[in-house]
């Protein structure tokens, strides 16, 4: 197990019982718990990502069910006085997508989730996730933009787009270079982050 994550995994009965002061700080906290749920079981699963179709298939796209969210929280804790402004920029982007969802005319059951703000539609729309980690740096200040090669190869094995028929097809040769990603090495990235987030957040 990658240390990063290691130390992560020590302070989830800390982070368990912290009282967020915040919906923002709440927002941390579950997705921290999410991640370590997913990257645990990806850790302990897939040990052949490299080799085996199988294993880039799912591990892929655990990994960008994560990755969204990361990149959404080092944007919200880039800066301490605009943490809640960008806070709520992504909760404007969750209730546009939300009332896009519910108004879909060909959706049943409507009456089994919540209602939709009937002006959530006309809300501003955040930035891209691009446009966010272009704006970061990490810790060591360094720029993050080049973690989104990670997230667009993720969402291509997401979307079924990565079977060596599609690319043998489209390039006339088999097999073609399409990256696997080193698993370890981005949920290490992710889990050190949060750990740079936590120390800022578990401060009262």
């Amino acid at each position: 197990m990658a240390p990063y994550f290691q130390q992560l995994q020590s302070e989830l009965p800390s982070i368990k019982a912290h009282t967020p002061q915040n919906h923002c700080d709440a927002f941390f906290i579950q997705e921290v718990l999410r991640f370590n749920s997913i990257a645990g079981t990806i850790d302990q699963s897939f040990k052949n990502v490299s080799t085996s179709i199988d294993e880039r298939i799912i591990t892929h796209i655990l990994i960008r069910s994560l990755i969204e969210n990361y990149f959404r929280l080092l944007y919200i804790y880039d800066s301490v006085n605009l943490s809640q402004a960008r806070f709520d920029e992504c909760v404007n982007g969750f209730k546009i997508q939300y009332a896009k969802l519910y108004n879909d005319p060909w959706l049943p059951n409507k009456n089994q989730i919540e209602p939709a703000d009937p002006s959530w539609p006309t809300l501003k729309s955040p930035m891209d996730l691009n446009s966010m980690l272009t704006a970061l740096m990490n810790a060591h200040g360094n720029r993050l933009n080049y973690i989104y090669f990670v997230y667009r190869i993720s969402s291509f094995d997401t979307h079924g787009n990565s079977l060596e028929a599609l690319f043998s097809t489209c390039f006339n040769k088999t097999p073609c270079n399409f990256p696997f990603l080193d698993i370890e090495k981005v949920i290490e990235l992710i889990a050190n982050e949060y750990l740079v987030i936590w120390a800022q957040v578990k401060v009262p």
